[in-house]
């Protein structure tokens, strides 16, 4: 698979053997900048909220790195194309391009830039309405649709696994989710996905096979990050301070008030007290006054935390949950939204008591990549091959000359970055807008008009697009600041090196902290990937940016800054490298070795993958109006819809603000 359009089953993932000047640049400088970010407030990141370019103009293949096999092997997270050309948008080439530009002479109803779930709901929302003598255009800048609702692919010893890129994790049943009215949209039923009380509903494994020692297994991956700890036996690992060469575990260290972790008493005592605070007294507007500080700052003031250590142990785990960076840069409000420890009230404890959860979470194969590819199978059916049955839709072939026919009311056109988006005249009277793109494979500009255009990316690029909004919306757009993430799959052979140690799922403590764990599959008609620690598996490795940048009395924008930047300088030679380095040294020596058991290493990177909700997001600073509120408005005949405005970014509020943004545009003349 070193080869990107390599697909043998079991070839290892190598690298040309020269190093690339860039190579060293980038290794250069994120090991001189891992330790400059580590320095209490260093200058460099002082001046980084000033500067907006990365560290480069430019990435190569070497830098994206393998993708894997199938229709998604081109298009593993950000990859080197998509960030050269929104770099070049960034940097200013492309302001007058639409001079230039080629007009394809198209005219739509409804253009929508942006194919993730927001804008895919747009599309469908406004056709619903519209019926087929509608005209739509979505444009997306990737090689595949779905936003960071993409999967992996890798084929080993004769299996075909997949993994999340991104997005990933939903609610099941969906028909008792549809019914307590939470992380659920009516639209998954539309769309022809399972509601889990049908005949042949999808199920999800429990045990493994060739294991008889018990152990609990997550369904998906996120849950027992946090709030669901017990949903898996984990092991905690860390440098051994007695053996610089080894490492030290801890089994589900929480049960035991972290005892077994080598740190000062009171910093466990701290952690101990925080898994059973209860928030006792608040104002009654409880949500207003969380949004008007930080979590660390509620921390500090409410629940009695003051070790560094305990900031640095949470950072990293609330940053991967969803809030992209850690206890000083986001809101308390939004902490509560991702159930961060210690923001749950007494109220809310007791009334969870007394209810006994009727669902799980769960992951389809690829994540939720399979609710993505719903909708595209009932926008245009023939788009992805086999019948609108629910394993040719997660398992099928895309066709992708499907996508983009002339004489059908959806056009999906991808590789397609938008650069200009700008009304015919004043927005406030004007009929049409002209949208320009740029082909990323061809480079070539080419202009169409629609009556309507809805944005449905997130606001690092709709302010770089859009050249007419008024001053009040990109103040607005410019107050938005989003995190970095990594999400590396690896294709192991075999795991009983974890069913060895007793746990399923394992995190690493330390400067560059992963999360990572075993994923009981989804099984659908007899159908699923291998469930037995003798056999091959996908770990999918979460790796949060906050080392360096957390805690440091830094603003969060900054802290964005420095966090893309360490993410970008990070060849993937670096990123395979390390993986290996750790894996052998936290498992080295229970029977894992990485040469002839990791099969695949595939990186996705998202710059943005994350909105910061921070102090202030959900009601605004000061009273004023919340720069998100401010954004929904939209202007002329532009309207904006990303699951980053409700500052919870799940398939579901994605679909809320893509519904939202289709029936404001229905309302045009």
């Amino acid at each position: 698979m070193g080869d990107r359009h390599n697909s043998k089953e079991t070839d290892p993932v190598h690298f040309p053997a020269d190093v690339t000047r860039r190579d060293f640049v980038a290794g250069t400088l994120f090991g001189v900048g891992g330790g400059l970010l580590t320095a209490a407030a260093p200058g460099f990141i002082r001046s980084a909220q000033a500067q907006s370019p990365a560290p480069f103009s430019a990435v190569d293949a070497n830098w994206t790195g393998p993708g894997g096999v199938g229709d998604y092997a081109m298009a593993n997270g950000n990859t080197h194309q998509v960030v050269n050309a929104a770099h070049a948008l960034r940097d200013g080439q492309w302001q007058s391009i639409s001079g230039s530009s080629v007009d394809t002479g198209e005219a739509y109803d409804l253009v929508v830039v942006g194919g993730g779930f927001a804008g895919l709901m747009s599309a469908y929302q406004f056709l619903k309405q519209r019926g087929d003598d509608a005209r739509v255009l979505l444009l997306d800048n990737h090689s595949v649709f779905g936003g960071e609702a993409r999967q992996n692919e890798v084929r080993v010893d004769g299996h075909h696994l997949h993994a999340p890129q991104g997005s990933n994790m939903c609610l099941w049943p969906a028909r008792v989710i549809s019914e307590l009215g939470f992380f659920y949209h009516p639209v998954w039923e539309e769309i022809g996905l399972p509601m889990g009380d049908e005949p042949d509903a999808p199920t999800w494994l429990e045990t493994a096979d060739g294991s008889e020692k018990g152990l609990n297994y997550a369904a998906e991956h996120y849950a027992h990050m946090m709030i669901d700890r017990d949903g898996a036996d984990q092991g905690y690992f860390f440098d051994d301070p007695d053996d610089p060469a080894a490492v030290k575990m801890v089994r589900n260290p929480w049960l035991s008030g972290y005892e077994e972790i080598n740190w000062p008493d009171e910093v466990k005592e701290e952690l101990a007290g925080l898994d059973q605070f209860l928030l006792e007294e608040h104002p009654e507007d409880l949500e207003s006054w969380l949004d008007s500080m930080t979590y660390s700052e509620y921390l500090k003031q409410y629940a009695g935390i003051t070790r560094k250590e305990v900031f640095d142990f949470l950072s990293p785990m609330i940053a991967s949950y969803g809030t992209g960076l850690g206890c000083d840069a986001i809101s308390a409000l939004a902490a509560k939204h991702y159930f961060a420890p210690g923001t749950m009230t007494a109220a809310e404890a007791e009334a969870a008591a007394d209810m006994e959860e009727p669902y799980f979470a769960v992951s389809f194969p690829g994540g939720n990549t399979g609710i993505a590819r719903h909708f595209l199978k009932k926008l245009l059916p023939d788009a992805i091959e086999g019948d609108s049955n629910f394993d040719d839709i997660v398992y099928g072939r895309i066709s992708f000359d499907a996508l983009d026919r002339p004489d059908s009311p959806l056009r999906v056109r991808l590789n397609a970055t938008a650069v200009d988006v700008q009304h015919d005249g004043d927005p406030k009277s004007a009929s049409q807008v002209s949208v320009t793109y740029i082909d990323n494979q061809s480079g070539e500009a080419s202009s169409v008009t629609a009556k309507a255009v809805i944005m449905a990316g997130g606001q690092w690029i709709n302010k770089q697009v859009v050249r007419d909004a008024p001053t009040a919306l990109a103040d607005a757009m410019n107050t938005f600041q989003h995190a970095p993430m990594l999400v590396v799959n690896v294709a192991v052979r075999q795991w009983r090196f974890m069913e060895q140690l007793g746990i399923t799922s394992a995190r690493w403590l330390g400067p560059r902290t992963w999360f990572t764990n075993i994923r009981a599959p989804m099984s659908h008609n007899g159908r699923h990937m291998p469930f037995n620690p003798d056999k091959p598996t996908i770990l999918t490795f979460y790796v949060p940016f906050t080392s360096g940048v957390s805690d440091l009395g830094l603003p969060y924008d900054t802290q964005s800054l420095a966090a893309r930047m360490q993410l970008f300088a990070m060849p993937y030679r670096e990123i395979e490298e390390t993986i290996r380095r750790q894996l052998t040294k936290t498992f080295g020596p229970h029977g894992f070795d990485h040469e002839r058991d990791i099969a695949a290493i595939i990186s996705n990177r998202w710059g943005h993958a994350y909105v910061i909700p921070q102090k202030g997001f959900y009601f605004g600073p000061d009273g004023e109006m919340a720069p998100r509120d401010v954004i929904r408005q939209g202007y002329g005949r532009v309207r904006f819809a990303h699951s980053e405005l409700t500052g919870d970014q799940l398939w579901s509020t994605a679909c809320d603000e893509g519904e939202r943004a289709a029936k404001q545009v229905l309302e045009f003349e």
